[in-house]
């Protein structure tokens, strides 16, 4: 879908336009092969780049063709456990557009944040709102998953704990890649475009933020590996005490097995027509239990 949005210095909100207009900003969601070349027949847009900008292995980069910048950064998903996906943001003179799978710029998220006070006219402003934005989900769905860590009981997970682990490790190693990819990014962004020297420290600000993001994740993805060492080594102690446990009782039956079995033989045995041989055996059984016991016990075993 692609949707024409503008808001000037006079106006109180963003407004959703019937059709293009200068210095508006296009917001594409999950645009169609259709779309696109719409797009790059409208705005003389380089196909490529745009495809790029629904690729969602693309690295954050930012390209300079001709006079318009084409920026790609990544962003979580809202809904699901598979990490990010790209953001593409292209400023040009006349419009600023952002395409992307999912609608990470949502009205919602717009008039909770400070683009709702900015005109799309202010276009470097606007397009580093939009980065600003993105490092506030990544900061809040970051904190989120570093929270579920660690909030959990190591001593009693379950199999679902441990797949959900495992997905946010995931996750994790997805963000370490992304805030480093952004951090070169936003470095490039500040040596290349022409920006206002409050401009600049604002985006020295998100570089320290996905730095520190990227920090965050690094402590976690430890956290998790520590845990699964532990529960690993656990379930190895628990696997060996319980094999142990198994030997000792089949070596037990065996011995009441062994002897039960030599005095079932259908042959002349000793103590046959003696009224106590039961007793005998079971003293036998008893004695040789006793002295297997005691050296398990020399062992350490038991």
């Amino acid at each position: 879908m692609i949707y024409y949005l503008k808001k000037t210095i006079e106006d109180h909100d963003i407004k959703t336009l019937e059709n293009f207009e200068s210095d508006c900003w296009i917001n594409v969601v999950n645009p169609t092969h259709k779309e696109i070349g719409l797009l790059v027949a409208e705005f003389n847009l380089d196909k490529n780049n745009l495809l790029s900008g629904i690729d969602p292995h693309e690295i954050p980069r930012v390209d300079f063709i001709n006079e318009d910048i084409y920026t790609y950064i990544k962003t979580p998903y809202r809904n699901s456990k598979i990490g990010t996906f790209t953001l593409l943001i292209v400023m040009t003179k006349k419009f600023i557009l952002t395409l992307s799978k999912e609608d990470v710029l949502s009205y919602e998220n717009i008039s909770a944040g400070e683009m709702k006070n900015l005109s799309v006219e202010q276009k470097s402003k606007f397009f580093i709102a939009i980065l600003n934005m993105n490092n506030a989900i990544f900061k809040i769905k970051t904190l989120d998953i570093v929270k579920s860590i660690e909030t959990r009981n190591i001593k009693a997970l379950k199999e679902k704990d441990i797949d959900e682990m495992i997905s946010h490790e995931y996750i994790l190693n997805n963000f370490v890649s992304s805030y480093s990819y952004m951090n070169f990014m936003y470095n490039k962004i500040i040596h290349r475009l022409g920006l206002l020297k409050q401009d600049k420290d604002i985006l020295k600000e998100l570089m320290i933020d996905a730095e520190e993001g990227g920090n965050i994740c690094e402590t976690s993805l430890k956290n998790i590996s520590n845990i699964r060492n532990y529960n690993m080594i656990l379930l190895t102690y628990r696997l060996n005490r319980l094999i142990t446990t198994l030997t000792v009782v089949t070596v037990f039956l065996s011995v009441v097995a062994a002897i039960s079995s030599i005095y079932g033989m259908n042959i002349r045995l000793p103590l046959q027509d003696d009224g106590n041989a039961f007793l005998f055996v079971i003293f036998l059984i008893t004695i040789s239990w006793i002295i297997f016991i005691i050296y398990l016990r020399k062992k350490k075993v038991i």
